[in-house]
């Protein structure tokens, strides 16, 4: 079974940005090799298919800085090369994806600049202060798509209370029921 980076809520894309995005390949959990990235080709023609006919797309982003460990006995058989060949003689490498790679660069610094505020708001606030979702404010003149978010508390965001999170920050834009990408609708 291959995990997805996405899921729909309704018409809402969901998307999980960070170690979430890379696709391994492997029997178990045991022996299991990156093979790539989310998207490929025609994944990123879907977001952008997405997008473009202005449906919502929200973007988690509570582990985009994450780094994703490998084994370095198996980064040479990995099929794909995320990024340079990691340095160093550690039995487990680390890299980290680039951040939001496929969205244009004024979304991307756009949510550079949330998780750099809310990065300053969780250093203030006490944690059991925090709510289970953090997102982004849309100031007036900011396009509507996308919107950024991050879990806070991600065991206390079950699929039904995101749905219901989902349903009342995008009210009117589609949100509803969820679902894995690419299943029916």
């Amino acid at each position: 079974m291959q995990f997805s980076p996405t899921l729909y809520i309704g018409e809402v894309l969901v998307v999980l940005e960070g170690p979430a995005r890379v696709r391994w390949q492997g029997p178990g959990t045991d022996r299991r090799t990156p093979v790539g990235v989310w998207p490929d080709a025609g994944q990123l023609a879907a977001v952008r298919e997405h997008l473009d006919s202005e449906r919502p797309l929200l973007v988690l982003l509570d582990e985009a800085r994450s780094r994703v460990p490998v084994l370095r006995e198996e980064w040479p058989s990995a099929s794909c090369r995320l990024l340079r060949e990691p340095g160093g003689d550690d039995e487990v490498a680390e890299f980290r994806l680039p951040f939001l790679d496929w969205l244009p660069g004024r979304d991307r610094e756009r949510a550079a600049r949330f998780l750099a505020e809310s990065d300053e708001t969780l250093s203030r606030t006490p944690v059991a202060l925090l709510p289970p979702l953090m997102i982004e404010g849309r100031p007036d003149g900011a396009p509507r798509n996308p919107r950024f978010a991050r879990r806070l508390l991600p065991g206390t965001l079950t699929p039904a209370r995101l749905t219901a999170a989902v349903d009342h920050l995008l009210a009117g834009e589609g949100a509803g029921r969820v679902c894995a990408a690419g299943a029916a609708r």
